[in-house]
């Protein structure tokens, strides 16, 4: 069971006026499940919910958690501990420089050129493009751009 967290923010951007500018930001992974057809987090294991980790000046850990449920969109801000942090780029797979680490395969053709988009971990470009009829947003809606449009295949 996650331990209960004192909620910094519910707002949908960057609390600035709460807490400093952050010196980089660590995008959630997500992979392609074939037998759900769905996508879903590498960091919180949902489909449901993803993070975007912060790392403040000082040595301070923020995540940014974005919750989608029956429609509707939630937020929350909270801090964590370093070793949380830690633990969280070790789960989406980035390398001690902050970079994306690891071998990817795409899961629809098996290869492992074209795996472009830095954050979908397991579906190449020409994949995406020969099903980009049934690309679905989250949001609901066809098409779009933004963190909170992450593509979703059908």
């Amino acid at each position: 069971m996650e331990k209960k967290r004192k909620i910094l923010s519910r707002l949908r951007e960057y609390p600035a006026k709460k807490l400093p500018p952050p010196e980089a930001k660590f995008r959630d992974i997500l992979f392609w499940n074939p037998q759900r057809l769905l996508l879903f987090s590498r960091a919180t294991g949902d489909y449901r919910e993803f993070e975007t980790l912060y790392r403040l000046p000082g040595g301070r850990w923020v995540v940014r958690r974005r919750i989608r449920r029956g429609g509707r969109r939630s937020y929350c801000w909270f801090e964590v501990s370093e070793e949380e942090a830690r633990a969280w780029l070790e789960r989406c797979g980035y390398a001690s420089d902050g970079q994306i680490a690891g071998a990817r395969r795409c899961v629809f053709c098996g290869g492992v050129d074209g795996l472009d988009l830095p954050y979908l971990d397991n579906v190449c470009i020409p994949c995406i493009a020969r099903r980009v009829s049934g690309l679905v947003y989250p949001s609901g809606g066809e098409g779009g751009h933004g963190e909170d449009k992450v593509p979703c295949l059908r």
